[in-house]
């Protein structure tokens, strides 16, 4: 089952451009091992160039790597590149910039194909 998580941010937030992402989260994975726990999350998120993710709108406590991959109905092609913010420390974000690759310019904020966003399906990892 999908469990869908609406993000409604203040637009004072110094961090995004002003948008909220969806997200789809369709699968949560746990494996304890030791005295550790790795958890997988497999989903989708429709998202704008230069907003944000925080851990914990992923079901987890911090972001350690985020696999991202553009789904759109467009007949274009897009990039789509992450930078994680303290990777390991608890409740950090990630910033995803996405790129048209047909005219190789940075994708303006509020310009997608759905919304102004892109669907992004996404495995994070985490704790």
């Amino acid at each position: 089952m999908v469990q869908v998580i609406k993000v409604a941010r203040a637009s004072g937030d110094i961090h995004y451009p002003g948008w909220s992402p969806l997200i789809h989260i369709h699968h949560v994975e746990r494996n304890v091992f030791g005295n550790g726990i790795a958890i997988h999350v497999y989903g989708e998120m429709r998202i704008a160039a230069k907003e944000v993710v925080y851990a914990r709108e992923l079901k987890l406590n911090t972001i350690q790597t985020l696999t991202l991959t553009a789904e759109t109905r467009a007949h274009q092609s897009f990039n789509v590149q992450k930078w994680i913010d303290a990777k390991g420390e608890y409740d950090n974000y990630a910033s995803i910039d996405i790129f048209d690759t047909a005219d190789d310019s940075e994708q303006v904020a509020g310009e997608g194909p759905d919304e102004g966003s892109v669907w992004i399906d996404f495995e994070a990892l985490g704790e």
